[in-house]
């Protein structure tokens, strides 16, 4: 690997659904370096704090503030190192934003605002779930963004708009005043037709947006350069710029996860636990879609052939529940940390529950969720609170076992190791459990994937040469860190 490539530091924009972070990476001694800029909260707000008299059972994202704390990350950034050569931006997927002559049409909705399930049969009355995942190859889940913009047409905004972009696409838009779609993340809202790669134009024109979609670019393409006024206001010297990545968050993360055979499944897991194998084509037969699963492209025209299933999200909205408690009535709060560590001492439970309920698809009250998800499964209400996290430690454990052997099934082989990457690697608990009760060795890390595979593709983009199939992982092998862990032989050892 080229030494040189180390004199050019990039920086990664990677937007989370909890949290927000900007940081630089560069090649040093032929591995890659991450260094933490800047990191900041996210997370669904109610609409009417955004915007008077709306709904307020709507959901939105509070994207001006997101947008306040990206430029201050990046001027931080820039205050660091000013040779800073690129900028790459990732994010969750589905959520989009509605421009009229380059300005924002109101707020940003949030994937969980329930407005997108009441869209559903409106849109299936026209185009079937069957056919649509012909059309698509995506796994059904209300909040796709064809759902969201069913219940978009209903709503008055949607023909003021011009331009329609997803999150990084925008927050790219803001960068360089260039308005272009990245191919992975727009594979993950349905408007993308699988045969031919590009949008859906029988789909489009029912939804109204045809005339909205803006030109597709691949990851390592350029966007545009940093805007002059911007480049000024954040320090930058000379042109930077903007590069496509793989802007889904999980592209970004799977392209950095450092499979060790083409038979390693993987779980990319944070909010939601992306489940899934690498394929060189889509599964589309029935039995893919009766399966849940989804086809989503990947870095240099792989798929993504994965599942949406529960991640951590109801471990933090436990939290948050009892630290919110804690603030009304004075007792202590509590960490996730701190309840792991004493869930670990505790039996295996004898009843689970079904992480991927509809039930827990909401934020609020998820402690009494869950209790009342055990009683329904047959089980009694957890004593302790460090009773119900062991309980959806060892649900998420299943679930991901299970899914990461049906992912491999329908790709044709029987997986060999698991990686998990991402916030959830940390779990020392869930990644035990998951290698117990899946029979194969669970590799956990890095932690970072999702920035470093944004970086990776940056630093490809500006290398003088090409980089072979498999250079970014035999970097990320040489640049990272990984825990193994083990099976045990008995699946419900403690």
């Amino acid at each position: 690997m080229s030494s040189s490539l180390g004199t050019a530091p990039v920086a990664a924009i990677d937007l989370g659904a909890t949290s927000g972070r900007v940081m630089l990476g560069q090649l040093v001694d032929g591995k890659v370096e991450l260094s933490l800029v800047h990191r900041f909260a996210n997370g669904a707000v109610a609409l009417s704090t955004l915007e008077d008299g709306a709904d307020s059972s709507a959901l939105a994202w509070d994207i001006d503030q997101l947008w306040e704390e990206i430029r201050h990350g990046l001027a931080m950034a820039f205050a660091q190192r000013p040779d800073i050569a690129s900028i790459g931006v990732d994010s969750w997927a589905v959520d989009y934003s509605l421009l009229q002559q380059g300005e924002r049409l109101g707020q940003v909705r949030h994937y969980r605002d329930p407005r997108n399930e009441l869209a559903v049969p409106a849109l299936e009355a026209s185009f079937d779930r069957k056919e649509l995942f012909a059309r698509n190859g995506l796994q059904f889940l209300p909040f796709n963004t064809v759902y969201q913009l069913e219940a978009e047409r209903h709503e008055s905004r949607l023909a003021q708009a011009d331009t329609l972009l997803l999150i990084p696409d925008y927050i790219n838009y803001l960068l360089t005043g260039m308005a272009r779609s990245e191919w992975t993340n727009v594979s993950t809202t349905g408007l993308l037709n699988l045969e031919s790669g590009t949008w859906d134009a029988e789909l489009s024109e029912h939804l109204q947006i045809s005339n909205l979609l803006a030109p597709l670019i691949r990851p390592g393409e350029v966007v545009g350069t940093l805007r002059g006024s911007l480049a000024q206001e954040l320090g930058a010297q000379g042109e930077v710029r903007v590069l496509a990545v793989a802007s889904h968050d999980t592209a970004s993360a799977v392209a950095a996860t450092p499979l060790t055979s083409a038979q390693s499944a993987y779980i990319s897991c944070g909010t939601w636990g992306l489940v899934g194998v690498e394929l060189q084509s889509p599964v589309l037969e029935p039995r893919a879609q009766e399966s849940g699963f989804t086809n989503e492209l990947g870095l240099d025209g792989t798929v993504r052939f994965l599942k949406n299933v529960s991640g951590t999200f109801l471990l933090s909205e436990a939290i948050r529940a009892w630290n919110e408690q804690a603030e009304s009535d004075g007792s202590g709060s509590v960490t996730l940390e701190q309840l792991l560590a004493q869930a670990e001492q505790l039996e295996v439970p004898a009843t689970l529950i079904d992480p991927q309920a509809d039930s827990f698809l909401a934020p609020g009250a998820m402690p009494e969720r869950i209790s009342h998800a055990v009683i329904e499964a047959g089980g009694e209400r957890p004593e302790s609170r460090a009773e119900l996290i062991r309980i959806v430690v060892e649900s998420l454990a299943e679930s991901f076992a299970s899914q990461s052997f049906k992912a491999a099934e329908l790709g044709g082989f029987v997986p060999d190791a698991i990686h998990l990457v991402g916030g959830g690697s940390q779990g020392s608990l869930l990644c035990q459990r998951t290698a117990d009760r899946a029979g194969v060795p669970v590799i956990a890390g890095p932690v970072e994937c999702t920035a470093l595979g944004n970086v990776l593709v940056q630093l490809r983009a500006l290398e003088s040469r090409p980089w072979p199939p498999g250079e970014i992982r035999e970097l990320v092998r040489k640049s990272v860190d990984w825990v193994s862990y083990q099976p045990r032989l008995a699946k419900n050892l403690v």
